[in-house]
């Protein structure tokens, strides 16, 4: 029977090191080569930790190198602390990265000192109480924010990290109930863990993977890509013929602030939502005649045929409304514009050079704190074109 239960044990090891090491490639491949930042690098951290404990624990298994395997296994535990440090970056929270490597470092100390089984088996039950306590912690980050609980990637590790505390929690007290007297225990504690662990390993795959790769579902539709084309038709036209009588006429670009941070904590759906009602609005507040188009998701162009006083006041309007944009309260942070207006009368009837310093001077306005807007200046395109000559 036992041996049994050790080639069962070696089998979810060895299952547990195919899974780890994908999660591994997937995750510095995929995630954090393609979009560097606190939360992917942390993330990686948490995989490759978990990759060489399994190879650890499996190895000391197979060659009988005790020591091995109990350090390997406390390692393993600091895995879920730096899951939960990413996603707490992600999510613009401090990230208490130091914790995944205190407690991996701790809980590997702790089980080589372990002497006899029992002893062994409490100090066990103790550590994979410790590691469970930041699932619950990402559970209760992940349920206290409306906009996070719309996340379909991450609800499969939430509710795995929920039942990680459960389980962990119900093992300590099971421990105080019927203290430990042999190997028994800790077999059947080491097979509930390994499950899980497997478990746990792929929904926070699939959760990582869901937010790292969110951003490739926002490339423009082929339906999106043809109305900016008729936009750019039109008001090529337009600019044209008001050149002949020389007209008032400016552009502005419209753009959400901390776009990547409403696509990431929102999800698409939501995204999307807050993206076409900003278009809304800036058909509401500008003149009937203006031409709307939007070159990506969280902008919006306009081709206003009006003088600056009308631009400036609508300009006004429209970043008043913003903040009203979230009418379901799914965002967790209140969302924002920046504006950049280019009129015709300081650059020309172009619709390419208006459109590109329109979104330079909304790029500036973002970098001054966002919700304002600025207008094209002498100094702005002198600043545009000097830039250009050192490439």
């Amino acid at each position: 029977m036992n041996e049994l239960v050790d080639l069962a044990g070696v089998n979810l090891g060895i299952a547990q090191a195919a899974i780890t090491t994908l999660a591994t490639m997937l995750t510095i491949g995929v995630a954090f080569l393609s979009k560097p930042s606190a939360a992917t690098l942390y993330w990686s951290f948490a995989f490759a930790l978990a990759m060489v404990a399994t190879f650890g624990v499996v190895a000391g298994e197979l060659n009988d190198a005790e020591t091995l395997r109990r350090a390997s296994l406390g390692l393993l535990l600091g895995a879920p602390a730096l899951l939960w440090s990413g996603f707490r970056a992600l999510w613009g929270l401090r990230a208490f990265a130091w914790t995944g490597p205190a407690l991996a470092v701790v809980a590997g100390a702790v089980l080589m000192a372990s002497g006899d089984v029992a002893t062994f088996t409490v100090a066990y039950r103790a550590a994979f109480f410790a590691a469970s306590v930041f699932a619950g912690l990402f559970f209760l980050d992940w349920v206290r924010v409306s906009a996070r609980r719309q996340d379909k990637a991450v609800l499969p590790l939430a509710i795995v990290s929920a039942a990680f505390f459960v389980v962990a929690l119900a093992s300590v007290v099971a421990g105080f109930a019927y203290p430990p007297s042999g190997g028994d225990d800790f077999v059947l504690l080491r097979m509930v863990s390994s499950v899980g662990m497997l478990v746990y390993v792929g929904c926070a795959l699939v959760a990582v993977m869901g937010v790292a790769t969110r951003d490739s579902s926002y490339a423009r539709t082929p339906a999106s890509a043809s109305d900016w084309q008729r936009f750019e038709s039109t008001a090529i036209d337009r600019l044209l013929r008001a050149q002949r009588t020389s007209e008032a006429w400016s552009v502005v670009y419209l753009q959400l602030d901390d776009s990547s941070d409403i696509r990431q904590t929102a999800g698409s759906a939501t995204f999307a939502a807050i993206s076409a009602r900003l278009e809304q609005e800036a058909r509401a507040v500008f003149p009937a005649e203006t031409d709307v188009g939007s070159p990506a998701p969280g902008s919006t162009v306009l081709l206003v045929p009006r003088p600056d006083a009308v631009v400036r006041d609508c300009l006004k309007a429209v970043l008043q409304r913003v903040p009203q944009l979230d009418v379901d309260g799914r965002l967790a942070i209140r969302p924002t514009a920046s504006a950049g207006w280019a009129p015709a009368s300081v650059l020309g009837y172009d619709l390419d050079a208006l459109v590109y310093t329109a979104r330079e001077a909304a790029g500036l306005a973002a970098q001054k704190g966002g919700d304002r807007w600025e207008k094209v200046s002498a100094a702005l395109v002198e600043g545009l074109l000097s830039r250009t000559e050192r490439r």
